[in-house]
């Protein structure tokens, strides 16, 4: 699967799902926060294996979901 095709969804899910939350809003869920450009920069698929930690950590957003090629499928996707 393509870093790129699995990244976008995961995030851009989880801001559509939270009241449309802006690149600038989800930004400031870290600490310290990231700029806008880094969180498009994720949802382009160009995050760090330790970035994809991280946001699972704040959003819980599973890191498999963020790099599959670095922590294999979600269990969902493992099934199929």
């Amino acid at each position: 699967m393509d870093t790129k095709a699995a990244i976008t969804p995961a995030i851009a899910l989880y801001r559509e799902k939270h009241d449309r939350m802006t690149l600038e809003e989800f930004g400031k869920l870290f600490r310290p926060p990231v700029d806008k450009s880094t969180v498009l920069r994720w949802e382009r698929g160009k995050i760090t294996p330790l970035r994809a930690v991280m946001v699972e950590q704040v959003t819980g957003i599973p890191r498999q979901a963020l790099l599959p090629e670095v922590f294999g499928p979600l269990v969902s996707e493992a099934a199929e």
